[in-house]
C-alpha cells in the first residue's frame, strides 16, 4: 500500500510545527502520529542527542541513560511497570494495545487515556523514542535488552519537556473553538481538547481526497483516518482562519 505521505514533495527542513520542501511549507496536523507533538527540533531534546552523540554512545552497551529514562517515565506514570524496546518490531501483538496520548481524558472517545488498562502503549513525544509498554507489575511482556543510549537521552529529555509544558494540551484558537459550533463541522469532526478525528472519512480513496484537500492548502493530514489531526502549539491568524474554514466545509467538497 503507498502511504498518502507519498504526496508530499521532498522535506528539507522542519521546524516547530512546520514541514518545508520544494517552495512550499505546511503545517504539521499529524505530528508523526503524536511523537513530535512538542514540535519539529525542541532545543533540549537536540542538545542532550548531540551530547550523547558526541560521546559516541551509539552502541546498546549496560548504560546510565537506561536508568535516567526508567526515571523519567516514573514520573510520566507513577506506580507503573514498564518494558522498553528499541522498535516495536520486536513486540509481538502490540497493535492490540490501547494507546495513550498526553492531554486525553478518559471521556474522549477513541482516544485513550492510559488510566484503566492493565497495559498500554504510549505515543512518547519524540519521533525516534523506544517503544515502551506501560503494564503492571507483573507483566507477560519480556525485557528488551539494551537500548542506544544517544536515543534514550533524547527521549528522557522530551518526556521532562512534556511534563514540564501543561500548556501544550490547551485548546487555544477561537475560529476553530467557533467552527465546533456548527451543525456541519460537528457532522464531520470531533474534537477533544487538542485532538480531533474524523466521524465520516473512511480508509482508502475518500480519506486520500481529503488528504489532498489539506495538503492543497498548506496542512499536512495523518496518513491515516484512525490517527487523529493534532492542534499544533501555535498556528498564525491566517493559518487559524484557514484550517478552521476547512473544518467547515461540507463533506463533499473534500473531493473537489
Amino acid at each position: 500500500m503507498v502511504s498518502l505521505l507519498e504526496m508530499l514533495p521532498p522535506i528539507e527542513r522542519l521546524r516547530g510545527f512546520r514541514l518545508y520542501g520544494a517552495g512550499r511549507r505546511f503545517v504539521d496536523l499529524w505530528q508523526c502520529g503524536g511523537a513530535a507533538i512538542l514540535g519539529h527540533k525542541p532545543v533540549n531534546v537536540v542538545r542532550d542527542l548531540k551530547n550523547a552523540a558526541e560521546r559516541g554512545l551509539f552502541a546498546p552497551f549496560p548504560n546510565a541513560a537506561a536508568r535516567r529514562f526508567t526515571k523519567a517515565l516514573d514520573r510520566l506514570f507513577p506506580g507503573k511497570a514498564f518494558k522498553v524496546y528499541q522498535d516495536w518490531s520486536a513486540v509481538p501483538g502490540y497493535k492490540s494495545l490501547p494507546v495513550w496520548r498526553p492531554f486525553c481524558f478518559p471521556e474522549s472517545g477513541g482516544v485513550y487515556s492510559g488510566e484503566t488498562a492493565a497495559a498500554f502503549r504510549p505515543i512518547l513525544p519524540f519521533p525516534s523514542a523506544p517503544a515502551v509498554i506501560v503494564c503492571e507489575m507483573e507483566s507477560e511482556y519480556p525485557d528488551g535488552g539494551f537500548l542506544p543510549p544517544f536515543l534514550l537521552a533524547a527521549a528522557t529529555r522530551a518526556i521532562y519537556d512534556l511534563l514540564a509544558e501543561p500548556e501544550r494540551g490547551i485548546m487555544r484558537f477561537k475560529r476553530i473553538k467557533d467552527a465546533f459550533k456548527q451543525p456541519l463541522t460537528l457532522s464531520n469532526w470531533r474534537m477533544d481538547g487538542i485532538y480531533i478525528r474524523p466521524v465520516w472519512a473512511d480508509a482508502g480513496e475518500e480519506w486520500a481526497k481529503v488528504f489532498r484537500c489539506f495538503l492543497d492548502s498548506g496542512f499536512l493530514l495523518p496518513p491515516s483516518p484512525l490517527d487523529p489531526l493534532i492542534l499544533p502549539g501555535e498556528l498564525s491568524q491566517g493559518e487559524e482562519n484557514s484550517l478552521a474554514n476547512l473544518l467547515s466545509l461540507h463533506a463533499a467538497d473534500y473531493t473537489i
